[in-house]
């Protein structure tokens, strides 16, 4: 379902066992409130408990299946989490809290998609309720700072070629119809990948299909993402420079080959780059190989 696309850590258990019974999300929700972690439980090891929770579970069951149970209660309970979360003292540690919730939780509703098919309604839509209270929440609690205009964002990657542009398309793995949150720029591995702007590091990591990612706060609204590295060069809380190299290009995660998979955000909302950042002139043009 398209809601789920826009929104836009692994460890198995066995698979022999039978195939968990499925009921209604809503059934799921409120039987899933009893078994949610204890309030002192802080949300970053519930969302990374909740991750490695759903990798078993999508491994247990096969593609295109109804979400269990489980996972719905799974859902409810992390969910319950962030709420809670959202009513905590507003600090800068608070902030990049936030910012690390909506992108984990936006990775994770994604893979459902990817895995259950249409997730049910009622939990897509109390995801995206909670990411808006996120985004919202983050614009005004964030360090007062200047403004960034995206237009003057530098490309992460030189030679710009994009192979894949942002908005639907026919997932090259997964299959089927897809929307994609950004753009995949060609690029051989072990390339430098470059800060498109001045920023505050919140995220650098796994981010499950995403492979290893970063993630980069510009100011209280706009962020970018850059996937599938190599390797990254800068750690959570790093101030980087515009044009500074961050990260290595690489095909980690749910790829099909060497690539960076460049995101342009506001306020967690995924918009197309090549909309905003000016293309370059010769002798490095955008060309765009992939189908509009």
């Amino acid at each position: 379902m398209r809601a789920s696309w826009w929104l836009v850590s692994v460890f198995g258990l066995s698979c022999a066992t039978a195939p968990a019974p499925r009921i209604s999300f809503e059934e799921a929700a409120r039987e899933g409130r009893s078994t949610k972690p204890a309030p002192s439980l802080s949300l970053s090891v519930s969302l990374e408990r909740f991750a490695v929770g759903s990798t078993v579970r999508r491994k247990a069951m096969p593609p295109g299946g109804r979400m269990p149970n489980e996972q719905a209660q799974a859902w409810t309970a992390v969910l319950d989490d962030a709420e809670g979360f959202l009513e905590a003292k507003r600090t800068s540690e608070w902030v990049k809290t936030a910012m690390q919730a909506r992108m984990r939780l936006e990775a994770e509703l994604q893979a459902d998609a990817q895995t259950f098919g249409d997730v049910p309604g009622p939990l897509a839509e109390r995801v995206t309720q909670t990411l808006r209270r996120l985004s919202g929440l983050i614009a005004r609690a964030a360090p007062k700072e200047r403004l960034v205009d995206p237009r003057r964002f530098l490309w992460p990657v030189d030679p710009v070629v994009v192979s894949s542009p942002y908005g639907e398309r026919t997932h090259p793995i997964a299959g089927g119809a897809r929307f994609h949150a950004g753009i995949d720029l060609e690029a051989p591995i072990s390339e430098p990948v470059f800060a498109a702007e001045a920023g505050v590091v919140v995220f650098a990591g796994w981010n499950g299909a995403h492979g290893n990612q970063i993630e980069v706060r510009h100011d209280a609204h706009w962020t970018t993402r850059y996937s599938h590295l190599d390797g990254a060069l800068v750690k959570e809380g790093v101030v980087v420079k515009r044009g500074q190299a961050i990260g290595l290009v690489g095909e980690t995660g749910l790829a099909t080959g060497p690539h960076l998979h460049f995101e342009l955000r506001r306020d967690g909302d995924a918009l197309d780059p090549e909309a905003f950042l000016r293309i370059p002139r010769a002798p490095s043009p955008l060309v765009s190989r992939g189908a509009p």
